[in-house]
């Protein structure tokens, strides 16, 4: 039996990419203790260390093509992403667009949970009038869902409008597509000629419904909301950025080994700041 190794031998190197990090965890959590798991962030970086190491493995022992491989890679991946923005704190630079980032993101979390549930809602809507619904008998049916050969297993046509979402089912296809829609893409409409004439009247009222609440209302009050705390956002930025360095040195403070806090720069002084009036 060939050895995982020998399978895929430079998936092993996969590992190198976390000795740091998995130094620097292990490091915080031996400094700080039992504190380590009441920090939300810190189980998000042991998922991301345990994951690469899984990741490595399932590389090595399958291919790095296969499904498995893929989903894990994509998720640490993703945590990267995150990890990075994270430690880019750190730049002068980049300090301002991690914070702007982080603040309007999370500001706007009720106002995305509100467009999500209008997407879902219209895309059950565009469900009912059965827009390109090749299940259904009626001239989409007839167009494009046809037998493979005689006595075979219908298949759809390559042509068919909406055929990327064969994959994903049809209720899926219909956020994606109530999505585009909201976005200003109506690549929708192509499907509208092959509905019979009152299933057409109901669509277009859905659509015209859609198109008004969620992309001409909705996604402009997002914008402007988004933009409203990006003002707030800037008009503290100096604060927020403070806060942050000083959270950043607390933390290389409290990881920093005791023989290296020599007295020129860790000095036993309180330091206190107060506005003068």
């Amino acid at each position: 039996m060939v050895s995982i190794y020998k399978q895929n031998p430079w998936a092993i190197y996969l590992l190198v990419g976390i000795t740091y990090p998995t130094i620097y965890e292990a490091v915080q959590m031996y400094k700080t203790g039992i504190e380590y798991l009441e920090d939300i962030g810190n189980y998000v970086d042991l998922v991301y260390i345990w994951g690469s190491v899984a990741m490595c493995f399932l590389h090595a022992h399958y291919t790095p093509y296969a499904f498995i491989s893929k989903l894990c890679t994509c998720v640490i991946v993703t945590l990267a992403i995150r990890r990075t923005f994270n430690f880019l704190r750190i730049f002068g630079a980049f300090s301002p667009i991690v914070t702007m980032l982080n603040q309007v993101i999370w500001q706007l979390r009720i106002f995305m949970s509100f467009y999500s549930i209008l997407i879902l809602l219209f895309a059950l809507m565009f469900a009912v009038t059965g827009v390109g619904n090749y299940n259904i008998d009626g001239k989409f049916k007839d167009n494009f869902y046809k037998p493979e050969e005689e006595g075979g297993e219908p298949v759809l046509d390559p042509g068919t409008p909406g055929i990327e979402y064969v994959h994903i089912g049809q209720l899926f296809g219909y956020i994606l597509q109530t999505l585009r829609v909201s976005q200003g893409d109506f690549d929708l409409l192509g499907k509208v000629s092959f509905m019979e004439r009152t299933d057409a009247y109901l669509f277009w009222m859905v659509w015209l419904l859609t198109v008004v609440l969620t992309w001409i209302i909705f996604l402009n009050f997002i914008v402007a909301e988004a933009s409203a705390v990006y003002e707030d956002v800037a008009e503290h930025l100096d604060d927020y950025i403070w806060q942050q360095k000083t959270d950043l040195c607390a933390e290389a403070e409290s990881l920093t080994p005791d023989y290296m806090k020599l007295e020129s720069k860790f000095p036993k002084f309180i330091i206190i700041r107060k506005v003068e009036t």
